[in-house]
């Protein structure tokens, strides 16, 4: 499973899997282009290395983006709409902001000095040369892209990258050859007959342990020839399209029935794959889930597909392509679609429950991160077909969770959106999805947007009788009258929200929230004995079921109470539980909560100007941190701010007005987790 990859500047570039081979004069050249261009297309047909090329340069020159080199994956991504998130993803961000995906982009790259890799552009080049412009406005941003055509932009240079040169081409053909070596003259007739095209050498290469190096050239003869018979003159050479075209053809012969029918089949997948998602989605009375095992591993020995981190796997584009074209001459694309979609709303509804339940959450969480292109693409699937709709607000509403634990609001809201749009009809799903939507708006600070889906929740609900839609309705009323500072209004739909949510039994997603949220009022209420007792049973219900991103909730709301009641020890230790927890989920909204409170805390006492600094330091990391992720400070809460202000109005008091600033202008360049590192220090 992958790990949060957006605290840390690095990058996320992959290690090479395979030595590289030859292209020095290419090397040379595009370090030169990259050394005077913002932006650099490498140009060429599928399988000619643009890749690897791109990740080999990239490497190379990592050490000049102090903020990282970050590979962006488009191969799979459809629809241009989502291509914003696609970045937003790959950088590891956490978008909970109302803005657009390219202004939130903006934001964040404005101070940054970074190196975007865009890998496959040519089905988005309109698409991405409009967003490559937009982020332009960002000095310290370059890109380099790959490209079977050019993005059309002025300032873009662009190199094509040819077929290795022969001498290279033996040298891979033997470096990735399995069984008998085969000597210079063969490998390189075998080459030639291939055009060079690494991709279509890679593939040659892997038939080694089934042929003779004689036997494998004669073969490649033979086909070349029917090539020529059936697509040009007796004396024409295949282009290099062709002899890629031919040499997949030509590796599909050699494939049993059942890979064939599994290569075509596994290209529904928009990623990384498991077996699990293989044998629900691809199995059926021609391939049995019994044999899916066996045939996935003849197509990674013919170099069909790959292993990929976190036992999956996966296929490169071009060979994707091909499977796909033979998946239609198959005419099975609709029904294995619809396997694909069933899977993953499936797996949905596991992690809802089990999120909601309290189980693993924490491998939950960096499970469905890495099944995040999966489910986006059965939401597209959803959204394409009115006949789908109910079932893409089921699947939507059932990733509250994605959208609002692990920080995805910006793509949640999009989908939601998009939804609730294509459906007028009132309905559980619909009921479902309105409250969800109010969720995420409130995770947003867009409490106008959140009331209103409630309202309009609590309204279809009433119209089909749905109490849980109504309850939940109720809570959402309830976080947005306690987020504008109506405390009496927040308590008491709060207060009736936690009373039937405890009567469904068990846990739900709406019990604890509520739970905390009600504490959290009456507290600022000026009940911290009655919210302490709230908080002290809903961490005991969060141990009781292994519940653990509402117990770091939970954690921060003793530390609220804790410090009304004069308890500061066991609000700062309370506020570090919380901050430890946190970091595990990437939870930027509660991390930034869990800065705020400790810098309040930190002003509380008498003045010490060693604790005025510390608050200082983190009141300008969370300050410069709201406004980076594109939230509202603090919601927009009115209580909230009031804390934060007097707190800062206390350090300047001590520090004085110029020192506070000094200190604050450096909290401000901090990354989160270096705000976690001095939070926790």
């Amino acid at each position: 499973m992958s790990t949060p990859s957006g605290w840390r500047r690095g990058g996320n570039l992959p290690a090479e899997s395979a030595t590289f081979v030859g292209r020095r004069e290419d090397i040379q050249r595009l370090t030169e282009l990259m050394g005077t261009s913002r932006l650099v297309t490498l140009l060429g047909p599928g399988g000619v290395g643009k890749t690897r090329m791109a990740v080999r340069v990239a490497t190379m020159r990592r050490d000049l983006y102090t903020d990282g080199v970050w590979l962006v994956d488009l191969s799979q991504v459809r629809n241009p709409a989502l291509l914003p998130h696609a970045l937003i993803a790959a950088l590891g961000l956490r978008d909970r902001s109302t803005r657009t995906g390219a202004e939130f982009l903006v934001d964040y790259l404005a101070d940054k000095r970074l190196l975007l890799v865009l890998d496959t552009c040519e089905h988005l080049a309109d698409a991405v040369a409009r967003l490559v412009r937009d982020l332009f406005v960002c000095d310290g941003l370059r890109v380099l892209a790959t490209s079977r055509q050019p993005l059309g932009l002025d300032f873009e240079q662009r190199l094509p990258i040819p077929p290795l040169d022969v001498d290279d081409a033996v040298e891979l053909f033997r470096g990735r050859a399995s069984g008998e070596p085969a000597d210079h003259k063969v490998a390189a007739q075998i080459c030639r007959h291939l055009d060079c095209v690494p991709l279509a050498i890679e593939l040659a290469a892997g038939r080694l342990s089934d042929h003779s190096p004689e036997q494998l050239l004669s073969l490649l003869g033979d086909r070349f020839r029917l090539l020529r018979r059936d697509h040009g003159s007796p004396g024409e050479v295949p282009s290099r399209h062709q002899a890629l075209h031919a040499t997949m053809a030509w590796s599909h012969e050699f494939c049993s029935p059942a890979e064939r029918t599994l290569w075509a089949r596994i290209t529904v997948f928009a990623g990384p794959f498991d077996l699990g998602a293989v044998k629900y989605v691809c199995a059926g009375d021609d391939l049995p889930e019994s044999e899916i095992l066996d045939t996935l591993c003849g197509l990674v020995d013919k170099s069909i597909v790959h292993r990929a981190p976190g036992d999956r796997y996966a296929m490169l584009d071009t060979v994707r392509a091909y499977g796909e074209e033979r998946l239609e001459e198959l005419d099975e694309a609709r029904w294995l679609r619809v396997r694909y979609r069933d899977h993953y709303l499936r797996l949905a509804k596991q992690a809802e429950r089990s999120w909601a339940g309290g189980s693993r959450q924490v491998s939950w969480y960096m499970r469905m991160m890495d099944e995040h292109p999966h489910l986006r693409a059965s939401m597209e699937l959803c959204l394409a077909e009115p006949a789908e709709i109910e079932r893409g607000l089921d699947l939507a509403a059932s990733l509250w969770f994605l959208w609002h634990a692990c920080g995805l609001t910006g793509e949640g809201a999009h989908y939601l959106d998009r939804a609730l749009l294509a459906s007028r009809r009132p309905s559980a799903e619909r009921c479902r999805a309105l409250w969800v939507r109010a969720f995420v708006a409130s995770a947003q600070g867009d409490i106008e947007v959140a009331e209103s889906s409630a309202a309009r929740c609590a309204d279809e609900a009433a119209l089909i009788g749905d109490a849980d839609a109504m309850s939940y309705a109720t809570k959402m009323t309830g976080l947005c009258a306690y987020l504008r500072g109506d405390l009496p209004r927040a308590v008491a739909h709060l207060g009736s929200a936690v009373r039937s949510l405890r009567a469904e039994g068990g846990l739900n997603p709406g019990l604890l929230p509520a739970i905390v949220e009600l504490a959290a009022c009456l507290s600022a209420q000026g009940q911290p004995e009655d919210a302490e007792t709230l908080l002290l049973e809903c961490l005991q219900m969060c141990e009781d079921h292994g519940e653990m991103w509402l117990r770091s909730y939970a954690h921060w709301g003793l530390a609220e109470t804790s410090r009304e009641l004069g308890r500061t020890s066991r609000a700062i230790g309370a506020t570090r539980e919380a901050l430890r927890i946190k970091r595990e989920f990437h939870d930027v909204i509660g991390t930034l909560l869990c800065g705020e409170m400790l810098a309040w805390l930190h002003t509380d006492g008498p003045p010490d100007p060693e604790a005025a600094e510390r608050a200082a330091l983190l009141l300008g990391a969370t300050s410069a941190a709201w406004k980076r992720f594109g939230l509202h400070r603090l919601f927009g809460s009115p209580v909230f701010i009031q804390h934060s202000d007097r707190a800062a109005e206390r350090a300047r008091m001590v520090l004085g007005e110029e020192a506070f600033g000094e200190i604050a202008a450096k909290g401000a360049a901090f990354e989160l987790d270096e705000v976690v590192d001095r939070a926790l220090a």
